[in-house]
């Protein structure tokens, strides 16, 4: 027996639900259509927030320019990761996808449709950590470590330059030490 879970639970929800909240929710619905509509018309797009009657701009504003900070080759990559995760959550059913190797398409589809959904809107922090900590950060310290190393063999040359002209200045006449203090 195959169920179709959308409209079976949307059924369910209204055969369960009080009338006059159901006509209340679909007065409500309706407002917000309109004023939906009319924002999209304005151009600002910001109606289903203000449907929903969150009024978070800024926090939208910051979200846009920090997902611009991030380069697209680590929103791509977020994205393959979360698909390879959902399509191991997806449930293995023939009636949902279909039989044989066209159900898996089917399958890898859905999972790389939703995980590019989810890595543009932000994702889950893969991205943002991997331009963070990225490749640069691995070369920066590389660099720095490569640096201190030069450092240290640039004392040690300096050290034993000096030791072995305090030994030979101990080897050497006097009259020997003067002449090659000025050539130095």
């Amino acid at each position: 027996m195959a169920i179709q879970p959308p409209s079976d639970i949307v059924l369910d929800v209204l055969k369960a639900a009080d009338p006059a909240a159901v006509e209340m929710a679909q007065a409500k619905l309706k407002a917000g259509q309109a004023a939906s509509e009319a924002q999209r018309l304005s151009g600002t797009d910001r109606g289903f927030d203000v449907t929903l009657g969150r009024h978070q701009a800024s926090r939208t504003t910051e979200h846009l320019t920090e997902k611009k900070a991030v380069p697209e080759t680590y929103r791509k990559f977020e994205g393959m990761v979360l698909q390879s995760m959902i399509k191991s959550m997806l449930p293995d059913s023939q009636e949902i996808y279909g039989k044989g190797a066209a159900g898996e398409i089917w399958k890898g589809m859905l999972a790389e449709h939703l995980g590019n959904a989810i890595a543009k809107d932000g994702g889950v922090g893969i991205a943002e950590h991997l331009a963070k900590n990225g490749p640069t950060a691995v070369e920066d310290a590389r660099e720095s470590r490569d640096k201190a190393r030069g450092e240290r063999l640039h004392v040690r040359t300096q050290l034993i330059e000096r030791n072995q002209l305090e030994a030979l200045d101990a080897l050497l006449p006097g009259d020997q030490k003067q002449k090659r203090t000025d050539r130095v």
